[in-house]
């Protein structure tokens, strides 16, 4: 074999040397010319690779080589045999954290459909429960369920049937789709721009108000009939698309029929959580990323680390405390596998939104991106200042969900939005003294403090 590996190598180098040295010549007649000599020592070398081959495999060395391959495999037949096994090192110890959003919907017995919006390039991934449990026809009373910040469609079905939004209102006979915003696990491509570009993660809440979710809205219609009834329920951020969306669009407020607005965030500056620390600091890192050419922030595979990190007996205390110290304390409701599976399924968000959220907070204002500048405000708005979210456009009746643990939604904010809007917008306080921003998707306790409620007032809806 190595004379064999010799001959060749050495054939290859003369082909290449020679093929350089006579690129004035076809490959006809250089092989083929008597006089030259690299080709007379070309046929020669080819010769004797032929020979080689003819002993090697026609020689009892081969014969035997043959023979000592085909036992030992033969030996190993029991072993790697295809008959079906249930090695317990080949099951996922924690199926949740890894499956995606309709294989967990799938796995827990309902039906799942998966479309795709495009809006602005954008593809948009929208995971729908058709219909209950039970099986049936799909009902005509449709819901949308709109995720919040480092979120996606999973953070409604984690929390497992009976309990999750989603499964919970399928069951209640209501055609359920759950949206995934641009850049997240889910909705990562685009039809022209590159994930790792600037020109892909140049967005912020207000283009998803003002062009993802109405053609999300768009599309249900499109499919349904113009007579569907849609209603609106979202979670942190997925509050601030709404009311951000129909202060841009009116529009849509016909055609929505009913709002709810998990832990509204839309006013901030009486924020509590720490983190309003951060916000004045947050332009410059916001800058400082862009020169590094880093556009998105808390990419899904650091979110997917961080999982594994505090599934840690060390850092799960930790991971705790740190949650804790960022939404409320609420040891009765904290349930440690949510968490774990709301980091597995978390998604990114653009440095532009988290500079958006941070410009709410430190202005006090429901306002428009700050550009920060005159120049430029003025190249996107023709005011030197960014125009104010006019929420007088608001007209659809909606409940305003608020906890007192909440630390990332004060009661202040959540009263002034309350007397901003219509009259016949209204505010339930969960009845529960240490609930927190999270506990809308995780708490052991959902269906008393916050899923009767949110059945009852879309059960109203329905009947109008």
């Amino acid at each position: 074999m190595l004379k064999l590996l010799t001959v060749t190598v050495g054939v290859l180098f003369m082909v290449s040397r020679n093929v350089i040295n006579t690129a004035d010549l076809t490959w006809g007649v250089y092989k083929n010319d008597p006089t030259n000599k690299d080709s007379n020592y070309f046929q020669t070398q080819i010769d004797r690779i032929k020979q080689i081959m003819e002993e090697a495999f026609t020689g009892n060395y081969y014969k035997n080589w043959r023979t000592n391959i085909e036992d030992y495999i033969d030996s190993y037949k029991d072993r790697t045999s295809f008959m079906q096994t249930d090695d317990p090192r080949a099951r996922l110890e924690h199926p949740e954290l890894v499956l995606s959003a309709p294989a967990m919907i799938a796995s827990n017995g309902y039906d799942c459909e998966t479309h795709s919006v495009v809006s602005q390039g954008h593809v948009l991934t929208i995971h729908r429960i058709p219909r209950p449990k039970k099986g049936g026809p799909t009902p005509n009373t449709t819901v949308i369920l709109q995720h919040g910040l480092f979120d996606s469609s999973a953070n409604f079905i984690i929390n497992g049937p009976e309990k999750s939004l989603g499964y919970v209102l399928a069951d209640a006979g209501y055609d359920v789709w759950i949206s995934n915003t641009r850049g997240n696990r889910y909705s990562r491509e685009h039809l022209k721009y590159k994930t790792n570009t600037k020109e892909f993660w140049n967005f912020s809440f207000d283009e998803i108000a003002r062009y993802d979710m109405p053609a999300l809205i768009d599309y249900i219609l499109k499919i349904k009939g113009s007579d569907t009834k849609i209603g609106y329920i979202g979670h942190s951020m997925g509050t601030t698309i709404m009311f951000a969306m129909l202060s841009l669009r009116p529009e849509y407020n016909e055609k929505l029929n009913v709002g709810i607005a998990l832990a509204p965030t839309v006013f901030m500056s009486n924020m509590e959580s720490p983190v309003k620390a951060l916000n004045a600091g947050t332009s410059r890192a916001a800058h400082a990323a862009l020169w590094l050419r880093s556009y998105e922030v808390a990419p899904i595979d650091f979110l997917a680390t961080v999982s594994k990190v505090c599934q840690t007996e060390l850092a799960s205390d930790f991971c705790k405390r740190l949650v804790f110290y960022v939404t409320g304390e609420d040891e009765e409701q904290w349930n440690k596998f949510r968490i774990l599976q709301f980091l597995a399924n978390g998604g990114g968000t653009s440095w532009k939104n988290i500079l958006h959220f941070a410009q709410l907070n430190l202005s006090g204002k429901f306002q428009q991106f700050d550009y920060e500048s005159p120049e430029r405000n003025r190249a996107v708005y023709n005011s030197d200042t960014p125009p104010e979210y006019d929420l007088k456009n608001v007209k659809l009746n909606t409940t305003l969900f608020w906890a007192k643990n909440d630390l990332m939604n004060s009661e202040k904010d959540v009263q002034k939005l309350h007397d901003t809007l219509p009259d016949t917008t209204t505010m339930y306080s969960v009845p529960f003294s240490k609930f927190n921003h999270g506990d809308y998707l995780w708490a052991y306790d959902a269906p008393r403090l916050v899923n009767d409620k949110v059945l009852e007032i879309l059960g109203e809806a329905r009947n109008i």
